[in-house]
């Protein structure tokens, strides 16, 4: 287990996917709850992002952490997150990434030791909804929201970044659209 809070960010509004990504059904469960339930027992503390209660299952609504921005996306859910955590390090995860490991996001917080976050990349590109951001970074955080900027990855030019690229792009596929969903259904029938 990480000495590390994992936030998971089901605020979204899904537009592409047509209905809350958040409250998808996977099995006899939700995609939130089978997020939190896979990783979980890795971390000490868990908490999850939402504008609202009812975005989230009755089940995760003890662990809601209310986005102080509202609707301002995934970056008012890390500060939320940041603000609330009771450690150091926030492991932030967005709902619509099924596929990230318990190990991945271990390895993440190890790497965010020493930097305000680690942020893997894909093919160049950062993906900063499925990284780690210490407690150093919640000011840079506040600062873009407080300016209206509301990209992660403007801010992430504001802070001492880990960049990790040596990873499984699978593993960071990202869910948006119906389609994905019954790609991502598919293979989970699959695996079985």
């Amino acid at each position: 287990m990480v000495e590390a809070t994992l936030l998971v960010l089901a605020g979204g509004e899904s537009r592409r996917m047509g209905r809350p990504k958040a409250l998808l059904p996977v099995g006899s469960t939700t995609l939130v709850e089978y997020l939190v339930e896979r990783l979980a027992p890795s971390f000490d503390e868990v908490l999850v992002s939402a504008r609202e209660a009812d975005q989230l299952p009755a089940g995760l609504r003890d662990r809601l952490v209310r986005d102080l921005h509202l609707g301002q996306g995934p970056l008012a859910g890390i500060e939320a997150g940041l603000a609330a955590a009771r450690h150091d390090v926030l492991f932030a995860l967005a709902c619509d990434i099924p596929n990230l490991s318990p190990e991945l996001a271990g390895r993440l917080v190890a790497e965010s030791a020493g930097h305000d976050a680690a942020v893997p990349r894909v093919g160049g590109r950062p993906q900063p909804a499925a990284a780690a951001y210490r407690r150093s970074a919640a000011a840079a955080v506040a600062g873009s929201l407080g300016a209206g900027r509301l990209r992660v990855t403007d801010t992430l030019e504001e802070l001492d970044v880990r960049w990790v690229d040596d990873l499984d792009p699978e593993q960071l596929w990202n869910m948006n659209t119906p389609a994905d969903y019954q790609v991502f259904l598919d293979a989970m029938r699959k695996s079985r």
